[in-house]
């Protein structure tokens, strides 16, 4: 679904947030599903609650408050809800609007005290000047890489902050893209071209699944093409109350992967694919767990065995959004004497939901914990995730690293 990418047609948003609205007929079968209703018991923290308040605020007939604003914006856009509702509620697409519509103060008695906190000037600039500027992402990474060789980075653990709080325990050496990369080793494959989404954090947290991506692309006989004016993929400004520059960005990138001869647009992050496919491109954008695992077995080169034993942890973009729940497993399948063992609590987020880790840390936390205790009771070799905001967050809680499955698959590849 398109969305709102100017003034005129957020004025129509009231319109839109009432359609979505009342589609819902409030049987409840999406509230115990919902993990921040599970924390507070609190009808209006599930989803059916804060439909009904979106449903008052478009019509004119709730008062804004910010405790209105505060059930509305402590939702995770994790959609458990509607991969339950029968009624097919586009929930997700709700949320969204209801956020854009309450930051741009479209609603009566608005203030800026009735924003969401994505709306709050600290978090605009975090979100435009660092989080979604990769290259300066990447500097800041130079830096921080600096500080951690000189044992400083400990204390900015310890004393910065939620910001300082989330740092992974082991910082990746920064990734810089340079253009093309490497064509097919094995003689009998024959060379295809890719584009590789790299994200925001591509330089800088997720560096590492960068690397492996291009190793194992190259090694089933893909040149892959970084192109450099790639930029965030939105997903912080759709789910954070400004549409608008979401649909911008997705465009700048249908621009920056345009004319280049590419069989497809691989990415890394569940999330990151998960807002690109918002629209339709002439070349797929293709999450990279799902792209991997549907490569033909003739194409594959002999992986070398890995005796260990591997946790997987899926996201919610990845299960509901993607809806590709078997993607991680069915490539990891493929490295021997791999024993995989998807968490039992999959089905519930784990409160890292882009930027509410650091808008609304309690909440991540308490998210969080079921998880480690789970992770801690099965002490596997590796854990895995798909999605560097979910890895991060749980490798913080873990004090040990989190992997993107596809580095797995790069150490199997075999040296030559």
């Amino acid at each position: 679904m398109n969305t709102p990418t100017d003034s005129t047609d957020r004025s129509n948003a009231k319109m839109r947030i009432k359609h979505h609205a009342l589609d819902c007929v409030m049987c409840g079968i999406c509230v115990p599903h919902c993990p921040t209703f599970a924390l507070s018991h609190n009808e209006a923290d599930g989803p059916r609650g804060r439909i009904s308040l979106a449903l008052g605020l478009a019509s004119g007939t709730l008062a804004l408050d910010a405790g209105v604003v505060a059930h509305l914006d402590g939702c995770l856009t994790c959609h458990a809800c509607e991969s339950v509702c029968p009624s097919l509620v586009n929930y997700g697409e709700l949320i969204d609007e209801v956020r854009d519509a309450l930051a741009h103060d479209e609603f009566a008695s608005a203030t800026a005290n009735t924003r969401p906190r994505a709306a709050f000037k600290r978090w605009i600039w975090l979100r435009h000047h660092v989080l979604s500027q990769r290259q300066f992402f990447g500097a800041v990474w130079t830096a921080l890489s600096l500080l951690d060789r000189l044992k400083v980075t400990d204390m900015i653990r310890r004393f910065g902050g939620r910001t300082g709080q989330i740092l992974p325990p082991v910082l990746p050496r920064r990734f810089r893209p340079n253009g093309r990369i490497g064509t097919a080793p094995a003689p009998e494959a024959t060379t295809k071209t890719v584009g590789l989404f790299i994200g925001c954090t591509g330089e800088a947290l997720n560096s590492d699944a960068v690397r492996a991506s291009i190793k194992v692309l190259n090694a089933l006989g893909y040149a892959v093409e970084i192109p450099t004016d790639q930029v965030c993929c939105g997903a912080m400004h759709q789910h954070g109350g400004d549409i608008s520059e979401a649909t911008r960005l997705r465009a700048a990138n249908r621009t920056a992967f345009a004319d280049r001869n590419l069989s497809a647009i691989v990415v890394i992050g569940t999330a990151c694919a998960s807002e690109l496919q918002r629209e339709q491109n002439n070349v797929p954008f293709v999450e990279i767990t799902d792209f991997l695992a549907q490569v033909p077995d003739d194409q594959w080169p002999q992986l070398q065995p890995i005796p260990a034993r591997v946790a997987i942890h899926l996201p919610c973009s990845q299960t509901r959004v993607l809806k590709q729940p078997r993607s991680t497993e069915r490539l990891l399948q493929r490295v021997p004497e791999l024993n995989l063992v998807p968490l039992a609590n999959n089905d519930r987020c784990c409160g890292a939901a882009g930027m509410h880790v650091l808008m609304y840390p309690d909440q991540a936390d308490a998210l969080r914990a079921p998880k480690l205790d789970e992770i801690e009771q099965l002490d596997p070799d590796f854990l895995v995730s798909a999605n560097i905001g979910c890895a991060t967050h749980i490798a913080v809680g873990l004090g040990s690293p989190v992997l993107h499955p596809v580095e797995l698959i790069a150490r199997a590849i075999p040296t030559h």
